[in-house]
């Protein structure tokens, strides 16, 4: 049938979205698997597979370093507007332009692609063809054929297939849609998608996991000469909407496949994520920030070369995996990743020296001193200061950590630690993050001397569940809503701030009164959250 051009509209819920259930969670690092002793997991700096999240949709990507760098499957995100460019040069423009409803970003796919859900259902989503692919199609190049041929009555054709998995296996329901069709008696009515167009995926009933697969009736020896590209926005399932517009591009570029200078990846144990990333160089690629998982049982060998071990050579409890923190301000990411989840009640954390500053600091090396001076009588401290956070502003306590303290008047009380020792979590109170910062005495012209590394193991927390949108259980409400210019907040309990968040997860407005002015908001999805005494609440509301 001839293209259709079909408009959604997405309801928006007023339930409520947290529960109150705590559940007690340890990420002791032992559910991350590693090959064998002396092991570790950082991103990769071959063939990198990762991922990124919108909504309640994972998205894979793979991209290989090697001869420069390149894409190699999966998906990347996009805001690249250009309409012009028909060739492999760009690659990650969408022909309608810019994302669904005019919005800024959106995602580009290769073939043989699949799409993770969180959620066991999904509506719809929008499509459009890039314009690599679409202009190919239109003029022909050098690889591809211009569909219709010279004369316009070739019966050419562009095809996706959706397949719906469950549990890993694929089921017998499918949708097709074409992203190009000349099959048309009449060629006028042979058409090239430009616009995004949506498509109704509830026929394939429950599931995890869609694959995408693309076809042409351009071939060769070699497969598909059509451009295997197409985009994708507005993933519509019965949870929320992968929109694409939480994920950051990096600075000057307007597209991100996970490979031009850092790669970024997360580890998950218990119910927290441990980032990290990974830089790469022409001619120097290296380990930059954020968390590698480890079993490396090397307590003796010096310098550089050992940047995965713990100073004693194990983890906490003589336990088999802990985590390395490479660099200032890392950060522990709770469950409460998303503006509408919910985050932790920290308890504490066991925490090592790695074995790099253990001996830098016990020996001194060729960039840092020898902790104490060769009187012994200098004072010293290597140190951690650890806060949290809750929706990207920082709470007021804070908890300080001396790795090695040389500033006891009695130097036989001066200590670099070897051990795990336990620090005490529990004034954070309600975060969904914990971050990570170390400081040394022992400073020069670029900053700290003292290597940039720590040990963490089995941090422990509660868990503070979410429940989206859950029917007949309001907590509060919002009326009138959708507004325009006031909101009210119907809520009798106690409670210290009202905060009003964006899609992006940041904090707009804040009051401390039930009536709000909106008028300087822009019109869109927000979400109200309430801190109480024992938490957060949160609901949706719509600004038009």
């Amino acid at each position: 049938m001839k293209n259709k051009f079909y408009k959604s509209a997405l309801a928006i819920g007023i339930a409520a979205l947290l529960s109150t259930n705590l559940s007690a969670q340890t990420s002791n690092f032992e559910d991350i698997t590693l090959q064998g002793a002396n092991d570790f997991k950082i991103p990769s700096n071959g063939n990198f597979d990762s991922k990124f999240s919108s909504g309640s949709c994972d998205f894979k990507n793979n991209y290989d370093i090697s001869y420069g760098g390149f894409w190699t499957s999966g998906w990347a995100y996009s805001k690249t507007n250009d309409t012009i460019t028909g060739d492999y040069s760009n690659l990650y423009a969408s022909y309608a332009n810019k994302g669904v409803g005019n919005s800024n970003n959106y995602a580009v796919s290769q073939n043989e692609t699949f799409i993770h859900l969180k959620q066991n259902s999904i509506q719809g989503l929008y499509i459009s063809n890039t314009t690599y692919a679409a202009l190919s199609m239109k003029k022909g190049d050098a690889f591809a054929k211009k569909f219709g041929g010279n004369s316009g009555n070739d019966s050419d054709w562009f095809k996706i297939t959706i397949n719906a998995y469950q549990n890993g296996n694929m089921k017998t329901e499918k949708v097709d849609f074409y992203l190009a069709d000349f099959r048309f008696s009449n060629n006028a009515q042979d058409y090239i998608i430009k616009d995004w167009t949506y498509v109704n995926l509830q026929s394939l009933g429950s599931l995890d996991s869609l694959k995408f697969t693309l076809s042409s009736s351009d071939t060769s020896q070699f497969g598909m000469n059509t451009p295997a590209f197409f985009c994708i926005d507005h993933i519509i399932t019965n949870a929320d909407t992968a929109t694409f517009e939480n994920l950051t591009l990096p600075y000057g570029q307007t597209y991100w496949n996970r490979g031009s200078k850092v790669f970024t990846e997360e580890y998950k144990s218990g119910q927290a994520f441990f980032p990290s990333s990974y830089s790469v160089s022409p001619s120097y690629n290296y380990w930059n920030k954020g968390f590698a998982i480890s079993n490396s049982n090397d307590s003796t060998t010096q310098g550089f070369t050992n940047l995965y071990s713990s100073a004693n050579g194990r983890g906490y409890n003589k336990s088999t995996n802990y985590a390395v923190s490479n660099g200032n301000n890392t950060l522990i990411t709770a469950q409460g990743k998303g503006i509408a989840d919910a985050g932790i009640i920290a308890k504490g954390i066991w925490i090592n020296n790695a074995a790099y500053p253990y001996f830098s600091m016990l020996n001194g090396d060729g960039f840092a001193k020898k902790f104490g001076g060769k009187s012994g009588d200098e004072a010293d401290y290597f140190r951690v200061i650890i806060r949290g956070y809750l929706r990207n502003i920082k709470t007021s306590d804070s908890v300080i950590f001396y790795l090695a303290d040389y500033r006891n008047a009695d130097n036989s009380k001066d200590y670099i630690l070897k051990d795990w020792t336990y620090a005490d979590l529990s004034k954070f109170s309600y975060v969904d993050s914990i971050s990570f910062k170390l400081e040394s005495t022992d400073v020069g012209q670029f900053g700290m001397n003292t290597p940039a590394f720590f040990c963490i193991d089995n941090f422990e927390y509660d868990v503070k569940t979410s429940i989206n949108e859950v029917a007949n259980q309001n907590i509060f409400s919002i009326y009138p809503n959708p507004s325009s210019s006031t909101i009210n907040i119907d809520y009798n309990e106690h409670f210290s701030t009202i905060r009003i968040i964006d899609i992006q997860g940041k904090v707009v407005l804040q009051s401390k009164q039930k009536t709000i002015d909106i008028n300087s908001l822009e019109n869109g999805i927000y979400v109200i959250q309430i801190e109480t005494e024992n938490g957060v609440v949160n609901s949706k509301f719509v600004k038009q």
